[in-house]
């Protein structure tokens, strides 16, 4: 019988404990959702900022890409064939109208591929190259 009234005690101490971590986890259940529906009207409100008129107006279009330049694209293998065996970066420029920033992509490219080396006044073609 002893054992019987411990058990019942330990018994009745476990149902305490775990009703009072109930409640507790029922407390912070009902504060995180009253956090969650602040936070999702506050969401709402960006959401309707994003929408609002500054949208329709913005430059955020979805349209496709037109290229607005109507000029030709370059043939820059035709290029380094018109271009005398010796030549620096504004030549380039120059003859395509193009930046001397695309001149310099299109040097290295033809560097990387060994058509062009590095000389002491710009470059030069590589014999048997375009």
């Amino acid at each position: 019988m002893p054992q019987r009234a411990a058990r019942h005690r330990l018994l009745a101490s476990f149902q305490r404990e775990a009703t009072k971590v109930l409640a507790t986890l029922h407390k912070e259940i009902t504060q995180r959702e009253r956090e969650l529906t602040t936070l999702k009207t506050e969401a709402e409100r960006w959401q309707s900022a994003l929408q609002g008129p500054a949208r329709r107006v913005g430059p955020a279009d979805t349209r496709p890409r037109v290229r607005l330049s109507k000029r030709p694209r370059l043939d820059w293998s035709m290029v380094l064939k018109e271009l005398p065996s010796r030549f620096t970066t504004k030549d380039i420029a120059q003859k395509t109208g193009r930046p001397i920033a695309h001149a310099y992509t299109y040097v290295s490219r033809w560097m990387k591929d060994k058509k062009v080396r590095r000389v002491k006044e710009g470059y030069q073609k590589v014999s048997g190259a375009a």
